[in-house]
This record gives C-alpha cells, sequence and structure tokens, in this order.
C-alpha cells in the first residue's frame, strides 16, 4: 500500500512521524520545514535558522521516506500531477499549508525567504507600517519596536487581534501604546508606494511589512469553499483522500479549526490513526476540533520575552515572562521531535 503526501509543513512531518512502518512518498519543492510562528523573533535575531528549520532529507531518510522535491499541482483518481512527474497513491494526505496575502510593494514573513529580504530591508529603515493585526502582526510590531523601530500597525477592522475577544484586544492594545506602537483601527489599505495609502489618508514609512492574513495554496482536482479544501468529519476530501492543516476547511459539530501548527498537529496524528484503522477493517474515528475560531488556543508573544496565552477562549495575561517561556519551551520540544 502506497502512501502519498503533499506537504512537508508541520502537518505533513507529524503525520509521517506518527505513520511509522508504511511505504510513504513526500512529494514537497522546499528543502526546509520552517516553523513560521518563530520568523518574527527570526528577524530581530532573537533565533537562528538552525532552530526555526528541519532539513526535509534528514527527516525523510530518518523516517524512510521517499521525497520526490517537486510542486504538486493536481489530484486525480488515484494519482498525484507535478510539475515535472505524476506519482499515483493509495492513500492521499494534502497539507500544502496556505501562503499570506501580501500587499504590492510589501514585505512578508510568508516563509524563510521572505523573512530574509524583510530582515535586510530593515537595515536601512527606520519607521516600519505593519499591515494586519493578528498574532503575527502583532508579534512583528512589538519585536521590531523593541529593536527601536517607529511603529505604525494598521488594521483594517475595528480593534486589533480581531479573531479574539475584545477584552483580549483592549489588553494588547493599551501594552502596545504604552510601548510606543501607534495604532489605527477601521483603516482600510488602498496601496502601497513611499507611503501606504488608506481610507484615512498617507501613513508614512520606510517599509511596510504585510501581516494580513492567509490565502490557500492552489492545487486543482479537488473541492474547494474559497480554495479552501473541504474535509468531512473525519478530514476525508474522498475515500482515500485526507486534507489537513491550514489548506483545509475543517468543520466539525459547528466547530471551525483555527489555522495554527497546533490543529495541524492534532489533525494529522488522527488522520495517521485513521489510516492505520481503515487498513484494519476499523471505522475511523471523527475528528474533535482543539483550537476552534470561537474557543481558540493561542500564545501571543509581546516581545521583551513576555506572552499572554488564550485556551479556549479564556484570556491569561500573566505572569507574562512565565507565559513566554512556558511557549519557548513548547516550540523548542516541537521542532526537536522533527529532528530526532
Amino acid at each position: 500500500m502506497k502512501i502519498t503526501v503533499i506537504g512537508g509543513g508541520i502537518g505533513g512531518l507529524e503525520f509521517i512521524r506518527c505513520l511509522k512502518g508504511l511505504d510513504v512518498t513526500l512529494i514537497e519543492p522546499r528543502d526546509r520545514m520552517v516553523c513560521q510562528a518563530l520568523l518574527p523573533e527570526y528577524i530581530v535575531d532573537k533565533v537562528d535558522e538552525e532552530e526555526i528549520t528541519v532539513e526535509i532529507s534528514d527527516f525523510c531518510n530518518r523516517h524512510g521516506v521517499d521525497w520526490i522535491r517537486d510542486k504538486a499541482v493536481r489530484v486525480e483518481s488515484d494519482r498525484v500531477i507535478t510539475e515535472k512527474d505524476e506519482v499515483e497513491f493509495d492513500y492521499l494526505v494534502i497539507s500544502t499549508g496556505a501562503r499570506p496575502f501580501v500587499f504590492e510593494n510589501t514585505y512578508s514573513l510568508g516563509d524563510l525567504e521572505s523573512a530574509k529580504v524583510c530582515k535586510r530591508a530593515l537595515d536601512k529603515a527606520e519607521e516600519v507600517a505593519i499591515i494586519g493585526s493578528g498574532a503575527t502582526g502583532i508579534e512583528c510590531a512589538c519585536e521590531l519596536r523593541e529593536k527601536g523601530y517607529e511603529i505604525k500597525l494598521i488594521e483594517y477592522l475595528e480593534r486589533i487581534l480581531p479573531s479574539f475577544t475584545s477584552k483580549v484586544s483592549n489588553y494588547v492594545r493599551r501594552l502596545m501604546e504604552k510601548e510606543g506602537i501607534e495604532i489605527f483601527t477601521s483603516c482600510k489599505v488602498i496601496g502601497v508606494n513611499e507611503a501606504v495609502k488608506t481610507n484615512r489618508g498617507k501613513i508614512e514609512c520606510d517599509l511596510a511589512i504585510s501581516c494580513a492574513g492567509l490565502k490557500p495554496n492552489p492545487l486543482d482536482g479537488l473541492k474547494t469553499d474559497r480554495g479552501w479544501i473541504v474535509v468531512d468529519e473525519y478530514l476525508r476530501v474522498r475515500k482515500n483522500v485526507f486534507a489537513i492543516g491550514d489548506c483545509a476547511l475543517v468543520k466539525v459539530n459547528g466547530k471551525i479549526a483555527t489555522k495554527t501548527a497546533l490543529e495541524a498537529e492534532m489533525q494529522a496524528r488522527i488522520t495517521a490513526k485513521n489510516i492505520r484503522r481503515i487498513r484494519k477493517g476499523e471505522k475511523p474515528l471523527k475528528y474533535k476540533v482543539v483550537s476552534s475560531i470561537d474557543k481558540p488556543i493561542a500564545f501571543i508573544t509581546l516581545a521583551k520575552n513576555r506572552a499572554v496565552m488564550v485556551y479556549k477562549g479564556i484570556f491569561i495575561p500573566r505572569p507574562m515572562k512565565i507565559l513566554y517561556r512556558i511557549k519557548k519551551r513548547i516550540v523548542e520540544s516541537f521542532m526537536k521531535r522533527y529532528k530526532m
């Protein structure tokens, strides 16, 4: 039985790690998996490349996986069409992730190479505009402010961290403003040239960084909703095809999964378990959303070795330094497992 995985991000690697002893092929064009949650700290030199990446070749060698360094473009009934070839499968797991929405003439932290370009550009900047105030935008703004940059945070909606409760938003906003970060809410970006042009006028800056949400990576031959791959309560696209992580629209019992590393990891684990169960003739297990949009689980780093936590919608604002250390230990443990 041949199992093919598209995508060597967190979901794909965790699935492979959990599915030991079976014939697995990984289709992935990149040579490294990157922990994107650490890119705001990478651009200010708090972490280096070694700490935030896993070499795909080393991982595949350790787990006996056949790595095809190619990009998947289409899924058919029993094969994946890539840019250079085609790969057959008995079971397919899609974990292609998502990419950031990037405004023209701005930088992004969508991957390591983009972060490197951004990092170099920051050497010549003093004023930085951050477009988008989700967790990545907040973390980026705080890290850069700690380094001495003048920060202007721009949010289209009426409050920052709009996917969290107003209690979280208000607490973080007060802290950021105390640090000297200028915040613009209800502010629609129209374009970016020498300044950020918005519905409220121009916002001057030396460079702008897009942190304005995600969009799906394209993959033909699948049922999608606005580009996100539609799955059932077993994370199946169809009988022998699964989709996990950021690329999938996971909705179970009215709960919509967040697009986070935690969710990708949990979805990967149950998918590995379910393929084993199906091979034994057993019924697969329904997925239970761990971090949902209405009750998310998240750490938000606020620079200066501080973090706050949201657990199932409950806001835990302190002790910030201890919360930061907990987050660091979780991430270090998380990365270590893929290097062993």
